[in-house]
């Protein structure tokens, strides 16, 4: 049989008969409630319903180029399942405790740089990175013009389109983003945090809607004009003789010590990036999130050489066994655990609609311009620096990256959310000011 057809008689790898005798166990054993809420039975749980998810959603046609496929699929059904009751609360609460409360979440995205990082080539890193940060500026300055022009057409100020609807947005996502910027708007205004917060997440949450729809398109015409895009794990594309593409390195063949081993130093990493952060002054009274010290850190990694090969290609084989075989997990563990389907309902309205819409269109195009203008392939860098500084954060990485299908890009979008969020808080406090 060839590998297409093995493809299509398998999910996520295990034949279709073995794999849904193994889902109907395991749904037995969540509505009888005898399937534990230990670590292995949520992970049981979230590959069965979200492995069969991820692969009907990538099979849908239309549904799989268009609207985000298995990824999408993978996390609103189960979020409309919580939201329904369908899903008993026990397991409910030991999805969002496994995925948010022990942070199987940071695991993974930690992962995800790290085996990016670590593998392209150090002096096209070095290269990519001093031409991102632009890029991204170029985004901000993008999302804040499309957004005052579609704000202004509503009735709407410019000065609350830029600091309720495009600083948000543009913030990094909710915990490194939304958070301290409520906290910046009251020591800055004096007004009150809570109600700046309410509506900054609302908009955040329909602008993230909006960034995985998006993410999905691009992914489209991507295959549609491939001239704008690379492969799906390149963002720098080849300008000449003397500059390459974001090249990777040569790794040797990764043993299981070598896999053993990329736990440890992804792990020494990140506890180095939670040190260092608190050293740090804070930035107008922000924390500098921890993963922009453990992109900072891989980077420097990188550039020095200090991470031995062997162990840059164990990190990587967990990073694909996590991308290719736990794709379920992951987005069904976002559905449940961080997705709440009513929130998604309520913040739909034309006004904030036509705002996110101009505001996430200004970042699309002026981050494909300035990323071309820097080198990189149009298409990716609309969806790393625009996209993912749009989104919510880690976990709208996740799913944007899913939906366009670019999930090696984690690297960038992980500049995106915590370097270039950190940016924008420092940009908020100086507008707040000013506007207000």
């Amino acid at each position: 049989m060839g590998e297409g057809m093995k493809k299509l008689f398998d999910i996520q790898g295990t034949a279709v008969p073995q794999f849904l005798v193994m889902f109907v166990f395991v749904m037995l054993g969540m509505y009888t409630g005898v399937l534990g809420t230990d670590v292995l039975s949520t992970i049981a749980l979230l590959l069965a319903m979200g492995g069969l998810l991820f692969e009907i959603g990538n099979r849908i046609p239309v549904f799989n180029k268009w609207v985000g496929g298995g990824s999408m699929l993978a996390m609103m059904v189960p979020s409309y399942m919580v939201y329904r009751g369908w899903i008993p609360q026990p397991y409910v609460d030991a999805v969002a405790n496994f995925y948010d409360g022990i942070s199987f979440q940071t695991m993974f995205i930690c992962f995800l740089m790290a085996g990016s990082l670590l593998i392209i080539d150090s002096k096209a890193l070095v290269r990519s990175v001093t031409r991102y940060i632009p890029t991204i500026l170029a985004g901000v300055a993008g999302a804040a013009v499309f957004g005052v022009i579609g704000g202004v057409v509503m009735g709407y100020t410019p000065a609350d389109l830029i600091c309720n609807y495009v600083l948000p947005i543009m913030g990094g996502g909710n915990g490194a983003g939304a958070v301290p910027m409520s906290q910046i708007f009251e020591q800055v205004t004096g007004m009150g945090k809570d109600s700046y917060y309410a509506k900054a997440i609302a908009i955040l949450t329909f602008a993230n809607i909006l960034c995985i729809v998006f993410g999905a398109l691009l992914n489209g015409l991507g295959k549609q004009m491939p001239k704008l895009t690379g492969d799906g794990s390149t963002l720098m594309r080849d300008t000449s003789k003397t500059i390459s593409g974001d090249k990777k390195a040569e790794l040797p063949k990764a043993t299981l010590k070598d896999c053993g081993n990329g736990f440890l130093w992804v792990g020494a990493i990140y506890a180095a990036a939670c040190l260092i952060g608190p050293v740090f002054p804070k930035i107008c009274g922000a924390q500098i999130h921890e993963y922009a010290w453990f992109v900072l850190l891989l980077v420097i990694l990188n550039v020095t050489g200090a991470v031995p090969l062997s162990v840059r290609a164990g990190i990587k084989t967990v990073t694909d066994m996590f991308t290719r075989h736990w794709a379920g997990v992951v987005f069904a563990g976002i559905g449940i655990a961080l997705t709440d389907f009513a929130e998604f309902v309520s913040v739909i309205n034309i006004d904030t609609l036509i705002i996110c819409l101009a505001t996430v269109i200004g970042a699309i195009l002026a981050t494909a311009l300035a990323g071309y203008v820097f080198g990189f392939y149009p298409i990716d860098a609309a969806i790393t620096a625009g996209l993912c500084m749009a989104n919510r954060g880690g976990g709208g990485d996740v799913v944007v990256l899913g939906a366009a299908n670019r999930m090696e890009l984690m690297s960038y979008a992980a500049i995106s959310s915590r370097i270039g969020g950190a940016i924008v808080l420092v940009i908020a406090s100086v507008v707040f000011g000013i506007l207000y």
